[in-house]
């Protein structure tokens, strides 16, 4: 058997291994004076630690702090009785924005409707589309235009 980590050796002394892993583990310490060596130190270790003493607070933390948890927060004054008219102030913000945002959603679908009539765009408009662009040079005017096709 290789010799274990750290980890395994502070488990083994803390007696936190399974009974049949304790037993191999016990085979392995007893034919090996290194691993033996650091289980001595690691229980050295642990029992200096439970000798430290522990020290007093001189107050109840837990108690403290679930005064603390339950108490309201600090500057606000505590619930009252609510009116209905107040709970209806409570939702005029809301309802004024909702109303404005659905009357100018209903404006501007009519400004984009324009009355329901399909229009013709007239011939000026239409010449952004045309093969020679705007301000490009033609040879002459009229062969221009016979090209495309007008009159």
């Amino acid at each position: 058997m290789t010799c274990p980590r750290h980890s395994d050796l502070s488990a083994y002394a803390d007696d936190m291994m399974a009974p049949a892993e304790r037993a191999r583990f016990s085979l392995h310490l007893a034919g090996c004076p290194a691993c033996q060596h650091r289980l001595d130190e690691i229980t050295a270790l642990g029992q200096s630690l439970r000798a430290l003493p522990s020290p007093r607070l001189g107050f109840d933390l837990a108690a403290q702090l679930n005064d603390r948890l339950h108490a309201p927060p600090p500057g606000r004054r505590p619930a009252r009785q609510r009116s209905a008219w107040s709970a209806w102030l409570g939702w005029m913000p809301a309802g004024l924005a909702g109303g404005l945002a659905l009357a100018s959603g209903i404006w501007l679908g009519g400004l984009l409707l324009g009355g329901g009539a399909a229009t013709v765009p007239s011939a000026g408009l239409v010449r952004v589309f045309d093969p020679v662009p705007p301000g490009g040079l033609c040879a002459a005017a009229e062969i221009c235009r016979l090209s495309k096709g007008m009159p």
